[in-house]
């Protein structure tokens, strides 16, 4: 059994994430020369071509974390085996567009062998209708297989949207990583971990409008790997419900079996591509494809705060939730298209007469020119505590330094002057606030002084003008987050709020990480305000990677 510490967790994340951004653009080179472009056709969402094999630096950036911090025992064997069988079919498949028998038999020859090598295979699926255990068998390997394909379809016919893909896989892999980090699962955790960090770096060239596509070679390796993690866990983990554990990934597996159900019940053939994806019909209801990556996000992620809610109770409640949760969003979906339903952004002709006054026109210009002195005047007292405030002499003090810089060079990494990628920017920049704020909370807790009462007020001042600059001025739309921003907020929170809870930490520390969630929050509108007034002179980021290299020294002093 490997035993793996948060140290070790940064360690890998940080090494992935520069891995799958090093080898992205190589990916992208090679993609041109051998042809694997991406021309749109009549449901494609995309409309300029575009190279799809970003999925190949992904799986690169993966095998070596794996080859790199992972015994090679016959687990691992196993697992790296299937994946080059998967990853290969997909590459053949990107490059000349192979016909979906002969991706079936690519993609039965991957699970086959993983499931051959490494022996795990589903024996059970739990007592789902109350009647008692339902135990394979002689059917367990097929059965095993029969998952292993399906999740791999699943997630490469979800591949329909800019990030989509990714953004989901990378929700499951850390309610997995989750999941083997209470059963002491070293390998799956390292497996998970890896896989999220690659994905983090293929977002900076996939988040909307993608650079890259992410191809069949990297739709069917996240839909492998997510797969062999949940059949890993069911396997090794017996007090872990398969039910449960499917939840996780029930959102693409539901609506690929309703996909399916729907061609064949119109005399289509089930494998032939439409637009019936959920992803396809949210579009059609109106939705920007910025808010259809962002509804999809969040189911997956209330699934997955569902199964981590009742993964203790007994598989009949679990099955049934999960049934029902399914039914009650797809159903939701089919009557909104049935009465015509369309988005539409609201407005308010109560507030758009009020903005037509005097008064609230003579606010407006005022708040706009405080704009960069207010934004400088948070930056600096950002600042301000790690020149003199006591900072805390931590045991893991170098790992923190360690973090610290590996924070500014993913920082840095991902800046970019396309405005497109805004949303890129703005949660890695969060990711700084959070760095320093949370070492600033850790030194207030242990050192009681003016630190604490400081960060109070700062971060309710900083609010307050947010919340008049959203009113007097057209940013309401900073506070809707990025399909990216989603992401980096679900897992910085997801951490202290649940994950943390199961680890053997004192409860100081706890409620510092906690803390920091909450006052981190109006530092990062008030950054994407100005960012938003400064167009791409992204000068608000330099002071606070000042402030993060400054306390990370003196932390490690």
């Amino acid at each position: 059994m490997i035993e793996i510490s948060l140290e070790s967790i940064g360690l890998i994340l940080c090494t992935t994430i520069f891995l799958s951004m090093l080898l992205m653009p190589v990916a992208s080179s090679l993609a041109h020369k051998v042809g694997a472009i991406d021309v749109p056709k009549s449901r494609s969402s995309h409309t300029t071509p575009k190279p799809r094999m970003g999925g190949l630096a992904m799986s690169l950036s993966l095998v070596i974390a794996c080859l790199a911090f992972l015994p090679l025992n016959s687990y691992i064997v196993a697992f790296l085996s299937g994946l080059a069988v998967i990853v290969m079919t997909g590459v053949v498949d990107d490059m000349v567009e192979i016909s979906p028998r002969w991706k079936f038999v690519g993609q039965i020859l991957g699970a086959s062998l993983f499931v051959y090598l490494s022996g795990m295979e589903i024996e059970h699926i739990g007592d789902i209708v109350g009647m008692g255990d339902i135990r394979l068998g002689g059917a367990s390997f097929l059965f095993t297989v029969f998952c292993l394909v399906g999740a791999v379809n699943a997630l490469n016919l979800a591949d329909g949207l800019d990030g989509l893909a990714g953004g989901i896989s990378l929700i499951a892999s850390v309610f997995f990583a989750y999941f083997a980090w209470s059963v002491q699962g070293g390998e799956l955790l390292i497996i998970a971990v890896a896989l999220i960090g690659a994905i983090l770096g293929f977002l900076r060239y996939n988040s909307y409008p993608a650079r890259v596509f992410m191809g069949d070679s990297g739709s069917m390796m996240l839909g492998y790997v997510v797969a062999v993690l949940l059949i890993t866990l069911s396997h090794d983990a017996p007090r872990l419900p398969v039910p449960a554990l499917a939840m996780v990934v029930a959102l693409p597996l539901i609506d690929t079996l309703l996909v399916m159900a729907r061609r064949v019940r119109y005399g289509r053939n089930p494998f032939h591509p439409d637009r019936t994806h959920l992803h396809h019909r949210l579009l059609e209801l109106g939705f920007p494809h910025p808010a259809v990556v962002a509804v999809i996000y969040s189911v997956m992620l209330g699934f997955g705060l569902l199964a981590v809610a009742l993964h203790d109770r007994s598989d009949p409640v679990i099955f049934s939730n999960l049934v029902g949760t399914g039914l009650l969003i797809f159903s939701g979906v089919t009557l909104a298209q049935q009465t015509s339903f369309r988005y539409k952004a609201k407005t308010s002709k109560r507030l758009d007469s009020i903005q037509q006054t005097a008064i609230f026109k003579r606010i407006s210009l005022w708040l706009k020119a405080t704009a960069r002195p207010v934004g400088v005047a948070i930056l600096a007292a950002l600042l301000l505590p790690a020149l003199f405030a006591p900072l805390l002499a931590l045991s893991g003090n170098r790992v923190l330094a360690l973090y610290c810089s590996a924070a500014l060079l993913v920082y840095f990494s991902f800046r970019t002057r396309r405005a497109a990628d805004q949303g890129i920017l703005h949660g890695t920049l969060y990711l700084t606030i959070f760095a320093l704020l949370l070492i600033y909370n850790l030194s207030a807790q242990y050192n009681p002084s003016w630190l604490d009462w400081y960060l109070n007020a700062l971060s309710a001042a900083t609010l307050v003008w947010v919340v008049l600059k959203l009113f007097f001025s057209k940013h309401s739309e900073i506070i809707f987050a990025s399909g990216f921003e989603l992401l980096i907020l679900f897992v910085s929170w997801f951490v202290p709020f649940v994950a943390l809870e199961d680890l053997q930490i004192s409860a100081t520390v706890l409620q510092s990480v906690q803390r920091t969630c909450l006052l981190s929050i109006p530092f990062m509108l008030a950054m994407k305000i100005n960012i938003r007034n400064q167009g791409q002179n992204h000068w608000v980021s330099i002071p606070l990677v000042v402030a993060l290299a400054i306390v990370a020294t003196r932390a490690a002093m």
